[in-house]
């Protein structure tokens, strides 16, 4: 789903191109720039290995969620005009990028499964990751120079990034505070 909600927010007009349409712009630039944050995509391999449970599936639920998406993405993309067969060459970067980190976002899904401090840390890589991606990427310092369409969909990616991270850090700590507030020997539900 990812893949190709993240195609279809890449689809540019002709009157976006022409500069005829740049509110449509600022927001499909917007779009695409959250379904494509690094973030979202770790999520999916985060949340592949917490499906899983176990360490090692993760693992390989982590690799082949990033990748299936990945050849998604490009596979539907050429068969709709939209890429041609140079997109598997000039992206060959992404697919390895999915087999590098794929197995340890994974594994992270699993571990955030856990209810002790290992597993509050692994809940948070993906939260964190929202907060820090709008900084790391230079959502709040755009140039000058780039059109006006291109300077708000960062200010406005950025901050959603990181209004999304900021709230997912506090649900986060706010479950585990709620965890350990009960005495033991009661069942308490995962956040």
């Amino acid at each position: 789903m990812l893949a190709l909600v993240s195609l279809a927010a890449n689809v540019t007009t002709l009157s976006q191109l022409e500069g005829r349409a740049d509110t449509v712009l600022a927001g499909r630039l917007t779009v695409s720039q959250l379904v494509n944050a690094g973030t979202i995509w770790a999520g999916l391999a985060v949340v592949s290995g917490w499906l899983v449970r176990r360490p090692a599936p993760a693992v390989a639920a982590g690799v082949v969620a990033l990748l299936t998406a990945c050849v998604v993405h490009y596979g539907v993309g050429m068969a709709i005009g939209m890429f041609d067969l140079n997109v598997w060459t000039a992206n060959v970067h992404w697919l390895l990028a999915a087999m590098v980190v794929g197995g340890p976002l994974g594994l992270v899904g699993a571990i955030a499964r856990r209810w002790d401090r290992w597993g509050v840390a692994a809940r948070l890589v993906v939260p964190v990751g929202a907060v820090l991606e709008p900084f790391v990427v230079g959502r709040f310092t755009t140039p000058a120079i780039l059109p006006w369409p291109n300077r708000v969909a960062d200010i406005i990616s950025g901050l959603a990034l990181l209004t999304a991270g900021v709230a997912g850090c506090f649900r986060v700590l706010a479950a585990d505070g709620r965890r350990q507030a009960i005495p033991h020997g009661r069942a308490t539900a995962e956040p």
